[in-house]
């Protein structure tokens, strides 16, 4: 668009005749935000990131009481028994079967029982720290549509403000034209009415730039820095890039997407755990060594034993059937749970690439024309204002900012659309400032 010094005075003036009030912020947030460092933000402190790391650890506990199953167990055992010795006893005068021992066991085999629950369990910390990616993706989705949202609120903010700065100096002339009778009553309340209507206008603009800040402090976990100033990102070259064949997006989206994925770990350890409760009565071999001191001695009492054992479960009501039945109502509903997800990624791969075409070609084509209608607009004002043929710009101004507001939302919904694609790919939000797609990004571990 071309610069003009008119428009330049003109803003002034609107700002100086109608300002609003200005957007409070932190004084620790006063430097400029970019988009890059609104994405990087660490996200260890936003709420919904912190209960996807509590699934991890409890995941991750889980794993580590089943390793625990290959660990020696130790325990000391002791009594104090008075009693009353029997008429066969050899010894009437003792009274006391007091005992102290020790013992320590250690699980030697249970015929692969318990490998299936270890593979269960690492499978689901996999599944929970997949998880855990996805919903960092997806809250580095939404910073991306908050920061979007502010800059499209301070760009609405100036066309309402420019539009006021007009109309108000329209009812202004008009009162001065009524007190010299040249205007009626009826055209000064229509004016006034049309005032009060842009002023609303420019009242709730102005309440959404500071509302805007705030929802965007709030997901990059940042509530007490509310970010004052905030840089617009060069995106222009979104609109020259190709998108991915359909085929081939949604190919790559039913493998990468990291929910998908998580969904997939999770279906792995229900499937583990199934075949884990099959083998529930299977019998287990350990070892155990006793070493035991007893106050009253007998000849079936050893002060020492060791041994290797076999322990072979032959009824134990219908807890393995129970067992049985709630893993593959697990495994069951994962699957529902799978094939749901990928049916809506088909949708949002499809939704997604359509939107991409869009807007790179008929949205942006509207743009262009909506920049030379108010280019030239602006041109013919400024024209017949230098002829004295007209007393002011008029609305040359609104309509340069309001194309400018249109190519503003254009640009955003493309990187938008762009970066839910990135997403469902398990790229990084941020590939959308690249010139071209960036390699997957790998969940944390």
């Amino acid at each position: 668009m071309i610069f003009r010094p008119a428009k330049v005075i003109w803003a002034v003036v609107c700002l100086v005749v109608m300002s609003g009030r200005g957007v409070q912020a932190d004084d620790g947030a006063a430097s400029p935000l970019t988009l890059q460092a609104a994405l990087s933000v660490p996200l260890q402190q936003q709420y919904g990131v912190m209960g996807a790391e509590a699934d991890v650890l409890g995941a991750k506990a889980d794993q580590q009481e089943v390793q625990s199953w290959y660990d020696p167990t130790i325990s000391v055992e002791g009594r104090l028994r008075y009693i009353q010795p029997s008429n066969a006893a050899t010894d009437q005068n003792v009274k006391y079967d007091n005992a102290l021992g020790i013992s320590a066991r250690q699980r030697l085999y249970d015929f692969g029982r318990q490998s299936l629950r270890a593979d269960a369990a690492k499978s689901g910390v996999t599944g929970a720290q997949l998880q855990r990616f996805n919903v960092e993706q997806a809250q580095r989705l939404a910073i991306l549509k908050a920061f979007f949202g502010v800059l499209l609120a301070d760009q609405t903010y100036t066309v309402a403000n420019e539009r006021m700065a007009i109309v108000y100096v329209r009812f202004d002339k008009a009162k001065d034209r009524k007190e010299l009778g040249m205007a009626s009553d009826y055209d000064l309340a229509g004016l006034q009415r049309e005032y009060e209507d842009v002023l609303l206008a420019r009242a709730k603009a102005d309440a959404e730039r500071r509302i805007s800040r705030r929802k965007l402090a709030e997901l990059m976990g940042t509530p007490q820095q509310i970010p004052s100033k905030l840089v617009a990102p060069k995106l222009t070259a979104l609109f020259a890039r190709t998108p991915p064949a359909l085929d081939e997006a949604m190919k790559r989206a039913l493998a990468d997407d990291p929910g998908l994925q998580a969904l997939h770990a999770r279906y792995d350890a229900a499937e583990q755990s199934l075949r884990a409760a099959r083998d529930h009565n299977a019998p287990t071999i350990y070892a155990q060594v006793n070493g035991d001191y007893y106050q009253r001695e007998l000849g079936s009492r050893d002060p020492f034993r060791a041994g290797v054992y076999i322990d072979f479960p032959l009824y134990d009501g219908r807890l393995r059937d129970s067992k049985i039945g709630k893993a593959q109502a697990d495994r069951m509903r994962l699957a529902a749970q799978i094939a749901t997800r990928e049916a809506d990624l088909r949708d949002q791969v499809t939704n997604v690439l359509e939107m991409i075409d869009v807007y790179r070609k008929a949205a942006i084509s509207r743009v262009k024309a909506l920049e030379n209608y108010s280019d030239l607009n602006f041109t013919r004002k400024q024209t017949l204002y230098q002829m004295e043929k007209a007393t002011d710009l008029g609305d040359a101004m609104v309509e340069e900012s309001a194309a400018q507001l249109e190519r503003m939302r254009t640009t955003f919904a493309l990187a938008t659309y762009w970066a839910e694609l990135a997403s469902m790919q398990g790229q990084p939000i941020d590939s959308i400032l690249t010139s071209s797609p960036s390699a997957s990004a790998e969940p944390k571990k």
